[in-house]
């Protein structure tokens, strides 16, 4: 089991498949050369018989055995198809290359010339290559064209006339031949190469895409009030990196909890001095101190229990649940139409989507088709908290902009609520600011209020995966609560 987990390390991984590359690069790379000197061998083993035909006929010299060399009682300088044909032995179609050689490098010294027909069933040599050949001696000459012969699996068989001997019949296959050459292991070599790539590459995706599933994962637990990591495949390093943000995320949660129980206790605690200070407030004669005082108590009542939704709303404990989020609106803006408030909703309007015509439609018209006006709108969401956060939008754009105008803009990734109100003298700088615990606006003297109304929108949006911004619009200042579906 250790060494199993040892295995299971990303450093020892990433070690093995260094190892494992440079292994198989040795091995191609072995290959690769080993079939190279082979065949190198292979090229020059022809170059050298012809050398050695040249010399054996011209100067009667030795040859290898390998290669049989029938001397014919033709004398003359051309010779017939017909008889080509017939003591080749090559089966048909017989194919028929003819070269002159001749001896470039001392012409008033040497005249000699080299008559050869290389006869095959396959293919027609590409001799017109032999004019790179001018550098070399008569002998060499015939060696690159042997060499060159070589290059093709055809078992030809040769006949040579050198200056003014007779005519020899050449069958050298056991040198030049196709059984002879070599295993062109390149291939293999290249294979190999490929075939380890594809490993790599898949172990690779494989080690990311558990990289990937772990960040989906814990995107998906910071939704909700688990404190624990779904488990996990991967790399022992990523199971560490769980554990350890497994402690923290309990650790921070704890912290979250104690400071919710320390601010509910002390609530409940300041509600009863609260109400006694409400009665107390009322024997008062005087009258101006007697609504300073109410106001004052209000305002710590407001402040902690704005306090204690930052906080809930931070803890993040409500479960996520499918809701129509177009009638959770409409609820919301009835309740303040009910209050007399100028809150208004504009619905989605029909919208024509359109559809480029295929090869095999009749006519070319765009198609198109509406979209229901009546659909629900179906989004997976927190609706107590989506709630509030709506709520405190408005509320926000009651007390800057008297007015708050709700819309949609709707997409395949994200919804976002538009909340514009009228406030001319509200930039979108101070709302970004607004958005920070404890900061209000320039009418904090008029309106009641604790600062945190908009951080707990903006709170609440990241949890779903959205944001909270604000821009200028030609009526006033629109709101944005974007939100992911």
């Amino acid at each position: 089991m250790n060494k199993l987990s040892n295995f299971n390390s990303l450093s020892n991984q990433t070690a093995l498949l260094a190892f494992f590359s440079l292994c198989v690069g040795i091995i191609s790379t072995i290959i690769w050369v080993s079939s190279n000197n082979d065949w190198k061998n292979y090229l020059n083993n022809s170059y050298f018989s012809g050398i050695s035909i040249y010399n054996s006929i011209k100067y009667n010299t030795k040859f290898s055995n390998k290669i049989k060399i029938q001397k014919l009682n033709i004398e003359t300088e051309n010779i017939s198809r017909d008889y080509l044909v017939k003591y080749s032995g090559i089966p048909s179609p017989n194919i028929i290359t003819t070269v002159s050689i001749f001896d470039d490098k001392d012409k008033l010294k040497h005249k000699g010339k080299i008559s050869l027909h290389i006869v095959s069933s396959k293919l027609k040599y590409p001799l017109a290559k032999i004019q790179s050949f001018k550098k070399y001696s008569i002998e060499k000459k015939l060696g690159k064209v042997l060499e060159l012969v070589a290059n093709y699996c055809t078992n030809p068989i040769l006949f040579i006339k050198i200056d003014e001997s007779n005519w020899h019949k050449i069958d050298g296959n056991q040198i030049w031949g196709c059984l002879q050459a070599p295993a062109d292991k390149r291939l293999i070599s290249i294979l190999i190469l490929i075939i380890s790539i594809i490993i790599v590459f898949f172990f690779l995706r494989e080690t990311s895409a558990q990289f990937s599933n772990f960040i989906n994962n814990l995107k998906d637990n910071l939704k909700t009030s688990k404190n624990v990591l779904a488990l996990i495949k991967g790399p022992k390093e990523l199971k560490v990196i769980k554990n350890t943000l497994d402690t923290f995320l309990k650790l921070e949660k704890n912290k979250l909890e104690k400071r919710l129980m320390v601010l509910s206790s002390i609530s409940h605690d300041l509600g009863t001095p609260a109400t006694k200070l409400k009665l107390r407030t009322a024997l008062i004669e005087d009258k101006k101190l007697r609504e300073k005082l109410e106001t004052d108590v209000d305002k710590m009542i407001d402040m902690m229990n704005a306090v204690l939704s930052y906080t809930r709303s931070e803890m993040n404990i409500e479960e996520e649940t499918e809701i129509s989020y177009i009638s959770l609106i409409e609820s919301i803006v009835f309740d303040y139409q009910d209050l007399g408030k100028k809150v208004s909703f504009v619905r989605p309007e029909n919208k024509k989507f359109g559809l480029v015509s295929s090869i095999f439609s009749v006519n070319k018209e765009y198609l198109s088709f509406k979209s229901n006006q009546n659909h629900p709108l179906l989004v997976k969401a927190k609706p107590i908290s989506l709630q509030r956060a709506i709520t405190n939008l408005i509320d926000n754009s009651l007390k800057y902009g008297r007015t708050a105008t709700l819309s949609l803009e709707t997409s395949s990734q994200f919804i976002i609520l538009i909340v514009e109100d009228e406030g001319k003298d509200v930039s979108e700088e101070l709302l970004e600011s607004l958005k920070q615990p404890f900061i209000r606006g320039k009418n904090i003297g008029y309106t009641k209020g604790t600062g945190l109304g908009l951080t707990i929108v903006s709170t609440i949006a990241e949890q779903h995966g959205g944001s909270l911004t604000f821009e200028k619009s030609n009526i006033g200042i629109r709101a944005k609560l974007l939100i992911k579906r």
